[in-house]
């Protein structure tokens, strides 16, 4: 009986690494939706947000299979497809996925933005990014760029949604 016992608990810290970390999404839900100061915005830093080891973080948009994942991180991962709607940060140590956070995007409203080559894949030394809220389409959503490139984007920080249209 102990020795089923220990198994089944076993399975289930290993189930339990293999889904989305909520206490880290709301960390960085947090931090994202705090108020910009003089400058217009703040910064985050994604090393300091993380308690675990991480070399490289990638970001995924939308309805994605495990396959695309697989050929981007570059090895084998028994994780799960990401839903549409629904967007993921994905963090790796020495090959391996060691995190994820996955996002609704109508909950949640975080708009990942690119810097120069990247291509969405950002290793741990440039893990420092600028966040604001800006209207797109009405509605207010969150930029979050590497601040090193925050340039590229901010002349989106000018756009304020009307309050009246956001009342309706």
């Amino acid at each position: 009986m102990k020795k089923n016992l220990l198994l089944l608990l076993i399975v289930f810290a290993f189930a339990g690494c293999s889904k989305s970390d909520d206490e880290l999404l709301n960390k960085l839900q947090t931090e994202v939706e705090k108020e910009a100061g003089k400058t217009g915005y703040h910064t985050i830093s994604m090393e300091s947000l993380t308690d675990f080891e991480w070399d490289v973080m990638y970001f995924f948009e939308g309805d994605v299979e495990v396959e695309e994942i697989e050929n981007e991180i570059g090895f084998k991962w028994d994780g799960s497809a990401i839903p549409g709607g629904h967007n993921r940060l994905l963090f790796v140590h020495q090959d391996q996925v060691v995190n994820y956070i996955d996002y609704n995007t109508e909950e949640f409203p975080l708009r990942v933005f690119g810097c120069n080559t990247d291509r969405w894949v950002y290793p741990r030394s440039r893990s420092t990014f600028a966040t604001f809220k800006y209207c797109q389409n009405n509605e207010e959503v969150y930029a979050f760029i590497p601040a090193p490139c925050l340039e590229n984007i901010r002349e989106l920080m000018d756009f304020k949604c009307d309050e009246r249209a956001k009342a309706e």
